[in-house]
């Protein structure tokens, strides 16, 4: 059988399985009926411009999106690190948003310009069909710019369609121990809307610093919520109570005030969220202990319909010659062991601590979170009458290793399996190796090392072996020296997107020498690096050519360039590319310039 020779609908399914990049490069221009399969495919399914070349951005939004502007159902775009300045590209081609009427999801990555940002937003009323929204690290109003907070929220609000709304900060290193990533990370929002929606109904605000937010007025302007999520957030001082009766799901995470968390309790003591089935807490503030009594009552009466309960919490112990950290545990887990827990909810909590420091972290099990820190060696004690097992830590997908190495043990009850981000310092232990058994999720490495020598090399080496899946990897090295180049040669590796940070100070013209050698050696396409000198970035660009973006500050000495200096660097790089056959958008964002040259 000849491959032209397979049903259509068989290829439109195969499509589902790509990526819009990959569509486009596999079948555009084999003949005419391809061209005719990926444009039925793009009218009628899910356009996702993250992470695709310039080349093929360019191609794709002026060869296909004229002819279906309005039948595009889902759209991504993005101006993250592999893609910056995607949306003014966008806008370049004379494409507005308004144009999508029948577009049903819109998911904006990245997109921190406050003035692409506002395009955006008046935008939205266009888009009647919209049912699921999403920002992910956008600019948004902050409590400093209410009138703008309620012009946002009031044109989201008024989506007439609208179901699900999400805020998202998901920056792969964001549990980090690098300073640089101060400049990714979001400031907060504020959301504030005048507008009641009869169709919202899922709200979800994940890893945002902080969000100011009223939930009563939330509650008046949002009648039909069944789900809220919110990560880390801040309310505004003495909200009044508000009975809602909608929300079946509540996931909260936060570090507030004593006060608030008194008025949290006290809205569920006077049932005003009677209809709750899941509740999913996690706070990392000394509050009173929340033992197993107090839980059992508060939910007999005043939760009557919570079927799933998860929660993470810090819980402080005393240095008391009269009750050891032990035995100040057993106390807390015995409240734990009761019938309503064991038999009547089969609810299990365990308490990790590090001796000596009088603190640790009581949680349900299976562990609900989707990231974790190792800072020292742990014990545990828990309620669940079995071992664990590779799943009790299925959720953890971001792992912080930082202890250090020395008084460590060997052995873990504790083990990750499905990791998909990992920060780490080096040199490790064996214990890590049984924290962390394989590495087959793996997709982002951080890796910190103050001497680079041969046994941090040679693990490394050995972690990167078993990472078939490894595709951005960032370096902070103490001493950038060949043997990292020698290291990245002898793995043949393919990394999408590499970060090298030289611990302390900047590439010079002998180092980037040797960083070509390694962009070349692992195929790199995405780039973020110190430069001492602007001409350097010149050279990379014209004597990389599979580079598809490149983020870099320029620094003299150990100061960080301000903000005038980055502006005329801007400048003088769009000046010299301007001679080249280099038709690369070049966007500011802090002190980095953002390049996309293809």
């Amino acid at each position: 059988m000849y491959f032209e020779s397979l049903a259509s609908e068989l290829f439109l399914e195969v499509f589902k399985y790509l990526s819009t990049s990959h569509i486009y490069h596999a079948f555009h221009g084999l003949n005419i009926r391809f061209d005719e399969l990926i444009l039925e495919y793009f009218r009628n399914s899910h356009l996702d411009f993250r992470s695709i070349s310039k080349l093929d951005f360019d191609t794709i939004v002026q060869e296909y999106l004229p002819n279906m502007l309005d039948r595009i159902t889902s759209l991504c775009l993005s101006d993250d690190d592999d893609t910056p300045g995607q949306i003014d590209q966008f806008f370049s081609h004379g494409l507005q948003l308004r144009q999508l009427v029948n577009l049903h999801s819109l998911l904006l990555s990245n997109i921190r310009s406050e003035s692409n940002m506002d395009k955006i937003i008046l935008d939205l009323p266009y888009l009647s069909n919209l049912t699921h929204l999403t920002f992910e690290q956008c600019y948004f109003a902050s409590q400093n710019t209410l009138e703008k907070a309620f012009t946002y929220g009031n044109s989201i609000w008024s989506l007439p369609q609208l179901i699900c709304l999400c805020f998202k900060v998901d920056y792969k290193y964001r549990q980090s121990h690098h300073i640089v990533d101060k400049y990714r990370r979001d400031n907060g929002i504020c959301i504030r809307t005048s507008v009641t929606s009869s169709t919202l109904e899922y709200l979800s605000i994940i890893g945002v610093t902080s969000c100011s937010i009223d939930l009563t007025e939330l509650h008046k302007h949002t009648p039909h919520l069944r789900y809220l999520s919110m990560d880390e957030f801040t309310i505004i001082e003495n909200p009044t109570y508000a009975i809602m009766p909608q929300l079946t799901t509540l996931i909260i995470s936060y570090s507030l005030k004593y006060t608030w968390h008194c008025h949290f309790l006290e809205m569920l003591r006077r049932k005003y969220l009677p209809n709750l089935i899941y509740f999913k807490l996690d706070y990392d503030y000394e509050y009173p202990p929340m033992d197993g009594g107090t839980w059992k009552q508060l939910i007999d009466n005043h939760l009557p319909k919570l079927q799933r309960l998860e929660f993470r919490m810090l819980q402080r112990l005393s240095d008391s010659e009269y009750s050891s950290e032990e035995e100040q545990i057993d106390r807390i887990l015995n409240s734990y062991r009761s019938d309503f827990w064991l038999v009547e909810r089969s609810w299990f909590v365990q308490f990790d601590w590090i001796p000596g420091k009088y603190y640790g972290y009581l949680y349900t099990l299976p562990y609900a979170f989707d990231k974790f820190q190792i800072l020292a060696a742990i014990r545990s004690k828990s309620t669940y009458p079995l071992d664990l097992n590779e799943h009790s830590y299925r959720c953890v997908k971001s792992l912080m290793y930082k202890p250090r190495i020395y008084d460590l043990p060997s052995v873990s009850h504790i083990q990750f399996f499905y990791i998909e981000h990992l920060s780490i310092d080096l040199p490790v232990s064996a214990y890590f190796h049984c924290l962390v058994p394989r590495f087959d999720h793996l997709i982002s490495i951080d890796v910190l090392c103050d001497n680079y020598d041969d046994q941090c090399q040679e693990q490394l080496q050995d972690l990167l072996d078993r990472a078939p899946r490894l595709t951005s990897i960032r370096i902070s090295w103490k001493t950038l020296s060949s043997s990292l180049q020698q290291l990245f040669e002898s793995q043949h590796l393919s990394v999408y997107q590499l970060e090298l940070l030289y611990y302390g100070g900047t590439f010079d013209r002998e180092q980037c020498m040797m960083l070509r050698k390694i962009i070349s050696t692992i195929q790199c396409r995405v780039l973020n690096f110190i430069l001492a000198d602007r001409t350097l970035m010149l050279d990379l660009i014209n004597t990389m050519p599979h580079l598809q973006a490149i983020n870099v500050q320029c620094r003299t000495g150990k100061r960080h360039p301000s903000s005038t200096s980055t502006e005329k660097n801007c400048a003088w790089l769009q000046q010299q590319l301007s001679s080249t056959d280099i038709h690369g958008i070049i966007t500011q964002q802090n002190d980095f310039i953002r390049l996309w040259i293809r």
